[in-house]
């Protein structure tokens, strides 16, 4: 077993748990990372840091919706819970966004980095790969 942010072993025959496929993308994208040359890398690093459409940005959107999903249960009826998740989640996502910001010039910075010594770049690159399925929906039956 290991443990969060951890890859398997080597040798693991354990492969990504197929209920987060997502986060099975994200470590793909990480392994594709861990193969390639400073150019592929600052390729994969746009596809995350883009501020329209990349991960970060998408992500963030994520959270926006989580924090209005749980404001939407926040009655005022003396139970604050829905009213600080709301504002964790929406701490999150402005959070994520400044990391955008931050990092905006990283995969220019990144593309312009020579390859390590001995570092041999793969002749073709890796294809990125593809987006998981959408996850079966959790949506409650009734009477259940």
């Amino acid at each position: 077993m290991t443990t969060v942010g951890q890859p398997h072993p080597p040798g693991s025959e354990v492969g990504p748990d197929p209920r987060f496929p997502y986060g099975a993308l994200v470590a793909a994208l990480t392994e594709s990372v861990r193969s390639s040359g400073p150019r592929e890398v600052a390729a994969l690093l746009h596809q995350v840091l883009d501020a329209n459409d990349g991960l970060l940005a998408r992500t963030a959107e994520f959270f926006d919706a989580t924090a209005a999903r749980a404001r939407a249960y926040d009655k005022n009826d003396g139970d604050d819970d829905a009213f600080y998740l709301a504002g964790d989640l929406a701490d999150t996502a402005v959070r994520l966004r400044r990391l955008g910001e931050v990092l905006h010039v990283a995969p220019e910075r990144m593309a312009d980095l020579l390859p390590a010594p001995g570092h041999t770049t793969p002749s073709s690159s890796q294809p990125l790969p593809a987006p998981p399925p959408h996850p079966p929906s959790t949506t409650r039956r009734q009477g259940a």
